[in-house]
């Protein structure tokens, strides 16, 4: 059975919606309490650190995420042990031999002890095969993306930690 994976709405909505809701909710707490006036700018420069900090790393993470992955499709059949992948600048079909390496990159953010970030949950992997060949998957295109592709392809992956998960 094949596993097939792609962005969809769905899994960008998963990943969008903490931030959307807490931004939501700080700004009807704003308004609730203060209203439409700015006694003072110090929520303006409140916000705007926030939001440089927090919630602009997420969207440009989505938004590289997206580009990296945009009209791409990965199929994983764990029976014949074969992976393929094809996105409009490259197409291959490997076995599951093929693969050299999986390393996983995710950001600090989002874990039990660190808190919440809005650009905690954004990570990709990088998949090297025995010829040189190197494909991205984000998690845009596949939910809990390090536990599944470990699982599916029978591999741990090396883990790195970074402030953010942006591609290189």
């Amino acid at each position: 059975m094949d596993n097939v994976y792609r962005i969809t709405s769905k899994q960008q909505l998963l990943l969008l919606t903490p931030a959307f809701v807490i931004y939501s909710f700080l700004g009807a707490l704003y308004l609730f309490f203060l209203g439409f006036s700015l006694p003072t700018p110090i929520y303006l420069y409140a916000f705007l650190v926030l939001f440089v900090i927090d919630l602009l790393p997420a969207i440009i993470l989505h938004i590289q995420y997206l580009a990296k992955n945009s009209k791409a499709e990965l199929i994983i059949d764990k029976q014949t042990r074969i992976i393929s992948y094809r996105s409009p600048s490259k197409s291959f079909i490997y076995s599951f031999d093929d693969v050299v390496a999986l390393q996983c990159v995710a950001s600090y953010g989002g874990g039990k002890n660190t808190g919440y970030y809005s650009f905690g949950d954004y990570r990709f992997c990088k998949l090297n095969f025995n010829d040189d060949v190197e494909v991205v998957i984000t998690c845009l295109m596949v939910n809990s993306i390090q536990t599944t592709l470990e699982s599916l392809l029978g591999i741990t992956a090396k883990k790195k930690l970074t402030i953010f998960a942006f591609i290189k």
